[in-house]
């Protein structure tokens, strides 16, 4: 009869354990990231009343229950938008991975992460969000014009400067190897060095309607058209264009000199000054004086349907770079056209950019850490690493929402694509957390369940005691 005094404790036992598992995870139904928790209990080994000769039928008698483990629910939690561009959420499976002083990682979902007083991205604890460096940034020394333009360059001292860094361009990271991810460091100054120009195309309408002066005569068309262009020490100059028409020409088409010029950056016009043309020139309107990096001429020959027929258009010198001008493919209307038909918007493009520095960071939808520029450009810095497990019900559950690999769990891994390179495998939302996959409704109910399971083993405890109580009075 004791055994059932037995039973009922281990009853009561194992309702307590899945109680205190389902208020944990009311308890934290808020907690951003958070993993429910389920209890799973097994039977107590059994005992054999006696080994008749029954067939199928055994006389085994329980020895009540305990509690075998617990899982790991691997849902998905809801997504919650937010202002910080360094909440991250996952969108399917897989664990950022994090790292302490030490050199063990942990693994979470709680995509809580921003940059500590030495630039690092790291959680609320202060754990190092891993990912893979983008090997684009290296420590530099910048001019004190650079440094007065960023503005803040000193250290916390206030008389030691900053580390300065400089980045070069890359337009996507690949995910490394697991043994090679580290910590991920924003620079606060980053400056991007200036790329010159080295290609401008440009489209436009050169018109060859026939003009004349006050005595009848024909006079040249003359058209100005400009462009920018970057130097290589960063200067934003200008690319000159005169078109001017061939006078006398006979109606099948027309000729055009251009004459080709880079200017550098305007200086003011001192009236008292004679400037040498060949390396000046002047806008005394303006009242500006222009230096000339380079002067080339060409010619530009047009058929009468205002299609270009030949350029002679030479390659320029930007500061020493080479500079490409495109004005249009011989045979073809896809750059300059001289008809005055024709009704087109003058366009240009040019490659190059403005030396730079940092502006913010940022993410995108590849999982890269972004370093944005005044200048408009942005060029990633690092890739946040995502991490799977053959088994993530078998994670050690350590505390803020960390885990650690376990025998059952088994060793991280990243997803390859069909070449073997490593890939997320799954997509980062960047201005999102993802909440607590604890159903509420769920839990709740389950803690009723388990409630009554404490009670009717209570009960079977105080049933067998009027059990017993009832035996010994019978000897009375």
């Amino acid at each position: 009869m004791t055994t059932s005094f037995y039973n009922g404790i281990s009853g009561i036992k194992s309702s307590q354990s899945g109680i205190n598992i389902l208020s944990d995870n009311i308890f934290n139904v808020d907690t951003i990231g958070y993993r429910g928790i389920s209890a799973e209990f097994s039977t107590i080994f059994s005992k054999t009343l006696s080994a008749g000769s029954l067939g199928d039928v055994t006389s085994d008698i329980g020895l009540g229950s305990q509690m075998n483990a617990t899982a790991l629910d691997t849902s998905q939690g809801n997504l919650q938008n937010t202002e910080n561009v360094f909440d991250l959420a996952l969108n399917s499976q897989g664990w950022f991975g994090v790292r302490g002083t030490g050199d063990e990682t942990y693994y979470t979902r709680a995509g809580l992460f921003n940059k500590d007083k030495d630039g690092y991205l790291v959680t609320e604890s202060g754990n190092y969000l891993l990912g893979t460096p983008g090997e684009n940034v290296t420590p530099a020394t910048l001019e004190q014009a650079i440094l007065e333009d960023f503005g803040k360059y000193y250290d916390e001292s206030s008389t030691h400067l900053a580390d300065a860094y400089t980045i070069s361009n890359l337009k996507d990271i690949p995910l490394g190897s697991i043994e090679s991810q580290t910590k991920i460091k924003l620079p606060d100054l980053l400056y991007y060095p200036p790329v010159p120009t080295t290609n401008i195309s440009y489209k436009t309408n050169l018109d060859p309607t026939v003009k004349y002066n006050a005595k009848d005569e024909e006079i040249p068309n003359v058209e100005h058209r400009t462009s920018t262009v970057i130097s290589p020490n960063g200067d934003r100059n200008t690319l000159d264009m005169t078109f001017t028409k061939r006078v006398l020409q006979q109606s099948t088409g027309s000729i055009w000199d251009v004459n080709i010029q880079i200017l550098g950056t305007a200086q003011t016009y001192d009236p008292e000054t004679t400037y040498d043309t060949t390396k000046y020139k002047v806008d005394a309107s303006a009242k500006k004086v222009y230096s000339i990096v380079d002067s080339k001429t060409g010619v530009l020959e047009f058929a009468s349907s205002g299609k270009l027929i030949s350029s002679t258009i030479p390659t320029l010198s930007n500061d020493g770079v080479s500079l490409t001008l495109n004005l249009g493919t011989p045979g073809t209307y896809d750059g300059l056209v001289s008809s005055a038909k024709f009704n087109i918007s003058n366009y240009e493009h040019h490659d190059g950019n403005i030396g730079s520095l940092v502006k913010d960071y940022g993410m995108d939808s590849s999982g890269n850490v972004i370093a944005n520029f005044s200048n408009g450009k942005s060029i990633p810095i690092a890739k946040v690493a995502v991490y799977h497990f053959r088994n993530a019900q078998g994670l050690n559950k350590i505390g803020s929402n960390s885990f650690t690999a376990s025998q059952n769990s088994g060793k991280p891994f990243f997803y390859k694509d069909s070449s073997g390179k490593p890939i997320l495998g799954t997509h980062i939302s960047s201005n999102k957390l993802e909440g607590s996959n604890v159903n509420t409704a769920t839990a709740l109910t389950e803690l009723i369940v388990m409630q009554k399971a404490f009670d009717a083993s209570a009960k079977s405890v105080t049933t067998s005691d009027q059990l017993i109580q009832n035996a010994i009075n019978m000897k009375k």
